[in-house]
């Protein structure tokens, strides 16, 4: 049986969200959508064929009128709290954008409210739904080739190219991007960030009013180093949106990407052994890939069984600790962070 949701936010990336992701999740039925523009509740009913009856001003409205379990919130980060927060009040599950929210104090009242509602609260992190991504975090974990000692995380995009234009939003790299390696990162090696040294920069032509760059250096709990180097303004070969990687493994090295710019498949796993020889390694099949495989998992959880690798809230807070300890370090002219100190 399918979980009844209603989803609130039909601007760009919602409208993208109704009309990509949301045919392709067969264990979920949108029974409302929900915009706070009189307008754009209009276009999306021209341009996705919605019906008028489904349309609402607002989520208290839709919550009323419609028999729900589930809100996918896909507004802008400013509005996650408060959506989230009704929807949990009102009893019921929540699966959000990331990023989760825009402070840690409103993830840590979102978190404590979903425990007390016993409700499903999680984190749109769909960079975990990808054959390279599940292939590397298993065999990292299984220690298929020795336990993992250092990483080497590359990303390169430029704005001009993909059409990103958020260049008013806070932390447009190391926030609203870089969250999700960091997230890989905590998923693929099953441990969180102790510390971070972050430094970070624009260019001299960048239109982006915080920093677009970054170098980070960041210390996991068992004292492993993992180096992250980012940027929207690059002029170098662009990566795909997961980045390039390099697991070095007492046995052999592993180097990956995946999720190609334009949702294009790119999922590659390279074996590197010390004498040079290399080998693409087969991956585990993902049925549903990206936001897809999100919504399927969120549907999944709230039906009691969610999957491996799962994005709680409470899991996720995690790795927006990350970008808020990377973001601190890089004010701070790039001295080191302790996520204790911003995540008590």
């Amino acid at each position: 049986m399918s979980v009844k949701v209603i989803q609130v936010g039909l601007g760009g990336w919602g409208t993208n969200w109704a009309h990509t992701i949301l045919p392709q999740v067969k264990a979920v039925d949108v029974v409302g959508f929900v915009d706070a523009s009189p307008e754009v509740l209009k276009r999306a009913q021209e341009t996705l064929g919605l019906s008028e009856a489904k349309c609402f001003p607002s989520l208290d409205t839709a919550i009323a009128a419609v028999e729900a379990e589930g809100v996918l919130a896909v507004l802008p980060t400013a509005g996650h709290k408060s959506v989230s927060e009704m929807a949990l009040k009102a009893g019921k599950h929540v699966l959000v954008e990331k990023p989760f929210t825009s402070t840690l104090e409103e993830a840590q009242a979102l978190i404590a409210l979903a425990k007390q509602a016993d409700r499903v609260l999680m984190v749109s992190q769909n960079y975990r739904y990808q054959a390279a991504v599940r292939t590397v975090a298993d065999l990292v974990r299984k220690r298929t080739y020795g336990r993992a000692l250092s990483a080497l995380i590359d990303f390169r995009q430029n704005w001009k190219v993909t059409g990103h234009r958020y260049h008013d939003i806070p932390g447009p790299l190391l926030l609203d991007m870089a969250i999700h390696h960091f997230d890989l990162m905590r998923m693929i090696f099953g441990e969180n960030v102790q510390r971070v040294a972050c430094r970070s920069w624009n260019t001299p032509d960048s239109p982006f009013k915080d920093h677009a760059a970054a170098h980070a250096l960041l210390a996991l709990e068992s004292g492993m180093m993992v180096s992250y180097n980012g940027s929207w303004v690059s002029r170098g070969t662009p990566t795909t949106w997961t980045g390039e990687w390099a697991i070095e493994c007492e046995e052999a090295e592993l180097l990956w990407q995946a999720r190609g710019v334009g949702g294009a498949i790119a999922d590659k796993v390279v074996l590197r052994r010390p004498d040079g020889t290399t080998e693409d390694l087969p991956m585990t099949p993902v049925e549903l890939i990206d936001r897809a495989g999100t919504l399927n998992a969120f549907a999944q959880a709230v039906r009691g069984k969610p999957p491996r690798y799962f994005t709680s809230g409470e899991d996720n807070i995690q790795s927006l600790a990350t970008s808020f300890a990377s973001m601190r370090s890089g004010a701070q002219d790039g001295t080191w962070v302790q996520l204790s100190d911003i995540l008590p």
